[in-house]
């Protein structure tokens, strides 16, 4: 009786599954795709870490800093043309080939260009011949792997996107590991395991596409992307310095070991990237639908409730920062506790920041944009240089999380006058999103003070346990609002 109940109500949920619009499915594969992606990233962390000599850790993550700073230089960041170009074209094939047409004719340019400067850059960089080798091949195939996504998720066609996003992980993430067990445990193992799956399965998606589109060269399409990205690179560039720039200085300053302290704390507030890449995956194609058919109010409300629930669950994370360490690296990193909640505040704003940038870059304010970034990675490199020597690598926390909230402001204030140039008024509800900020400011210092007494905070999870389930219903109209798609 009870089987059949079950397998009853199985079927209900299948039949209800197939009545789902097609952009509320991919919502949601998108979403679990990528938790999976960063969830089996995150968990091989702590086995590597454990694995690796401190240095070569250390080595990893500033391998890591720099992948994402000569990404923008290979391909000039054209990944952020489009959602523009799928805007205003109706071939997605002819716009996706003639992107990865553009991919290559770049990278071969700067291709060219670095191996006669190779010297400096190596000098530069700190990395050997070898990883930076693994750069250029790593930041080429990796934008043709996600201009392809972008244009397949625009499109709602999710089971190749998830096929793909789930086989480049586990074979980049696991056999990096096996490499490490059965190889060599240096550095230049990782990387390299990590990046051949990778470059596999972009050259078969690059072929494919080619396939589709039969296009390599598109005169409107390389001639939109290049007057559209070009502008923002500086910005590019100032967003990746104040990401990465603290991980630099310190490797400059301070050695390769504290890198890898630092990184093990870092990762640990990222680990809200998990729900945000899964929500932008989704939220940003909405956030330029909402605003193309000027459904304001509908945008401002569902993005004060992802704010919110970003909010949350930073407060989880700073909570169980100690606990989370341990997990990520062991006893040899739990120095680096102190600085995690200054680490997530700082990720906090960065990613509201996303939202004001996505309103400039819809209306096409690429200099308002650029005039942000430009001034607080400069100011970052200027507090890190001063206060990383007298203060230790800690410091870069703070230096970094006042940056990113200087950031956010100075966004904010190119977004409102957008924002009154081209519509007459604001789309966000600025004073719901100053309530929420306030509040996680607040919860952090008093975090600060109950993570010194370990009965405190167990207290507290069961009661957020015990509210949690009190509310459940609220939270499942919650994430329908959140993947709502109407």
């Amino acid at each position: 009786m009870l089987h059949c109940y079950q397998r009853t109500k199985t079927k209900r949920v299948i039949d209800q599954y197939h009545q789902w619009p097609l952009p509320l499915k991919a919502s949601v594969w998108f979403t679990a795709s990528l938790f999976l992606q960063k969830g089996i990233s995150l968990l091989t962390s702590p086995v590597a870490a454990r694995i690796l000599p401190t240095e070569e850790y250390g080595c990893v993550n500033l391998f890591i800093s720099w992948e994402s700073i000569f990404m923008i230089l290979v391909t000039l960041s054209s990944d952020h043309a489009i959602l523009k170009l799928c805007v205003k074209y109706e071939d997605k094939d002819k716009i996706l080939s003639s992107l990865m047409g553009y991919n290559i004719f770049i990278a071969a340019i700067w291709g060219g260009i670095l191996f006669f400067l190779s010297h400096f850059i190596l000098s530069i960089t700190g990395l050997s011949r070898t990883l930076a080798i693994c750069l250029f091949f790593y930041c080429l195939f990796s934008m043709q792997i996600i201009c392809w996504s972008y244009v397949r998720q625009y499109e709602y066609v999710y089971k190749t996107v998830v096929f793909e996003t789930i086989l480049c992980t586990f074979c980049s993430s696991f056999g990096s590991l096996g490499a490490l067990f059965f190889i060599s445990k240096t550095a230049e193992t990782k990387i390299i395991f990590q990046i051949i799956p990778l470059v596999i399965i972009g050259f078969v998606i690059m072929i494919n596409a080619f396939c589709s589109g039969q296009t390599f060269y598109d005169a409107n399409v390389w001639k939109f992307t290049l007057f559209f990205c070009v502008p923002l690179i500086p910005h590019f560039f100032s967003e990746r310095i104040l990401m990465n720039s603290d991980r630099i200085m310190i490797d400059r300053m301070c050695g390769t070991s504290s890198v890898a302290i630092y990184s093990v704390a870092y990762s640990v507030g990222t680990l809200i990237t998990l729900l945000t890449s899964a929500i932008n995956a989704a939220f940003a194609p909405y956030q330029f639908q909402k605003i193309k058919a000027g459904e304001y109010q509908k945008l401002a409300r569902n993005t004060d409730y992802i704010i919110g629930f970003v909010a949350i669950c930073l407060c989880g994370i700073m909570l169980f920062a100690h606990e989370i360490i341990w997990f990520f690296g062991g006893e040899k990193y739990l120095e680096s506790v102190s600085i995690v909640i200054p680490i997530s505040l700082g990720l906090f704003f960065n990613y509201m920041f996303q939202l004001f940038g996505r309103v400039q870059e819809y209306f096409e304010q690429r200099y308002t944009i650029v005039i942000a970034s430009i001034s607080c990675a400069v100011l970052n490199v200027v507090l890190n240089f001063f206060f990383i020597q007298r203060c230790g690598y800690q410091a870069a926390a703070y230096t970094t999380f006042f940056c990113y909230f200087t950031f956010c402001f100075l966004h904010y204030i190119f977004y409102k006058m957008a924002c009154k140039r081209y519509i007459g008024h604001e789309i966000y509800d600025i004073k719901n999103l100053v309530i929420i900020s306030v509040a996680l400011i607040t919860a952090s210092i008093g975090i600060y003070f109950i993570n010194r007494f370990l009965y405190l905070k167990y207290i507290l999870l069961v009661s957020m346990i015990i509210l949690v389930v009190r509310v459940k219903d609220k939270i499942v109209s919650f994430v329908k609002v959140i993947l709502e798609k109407e």
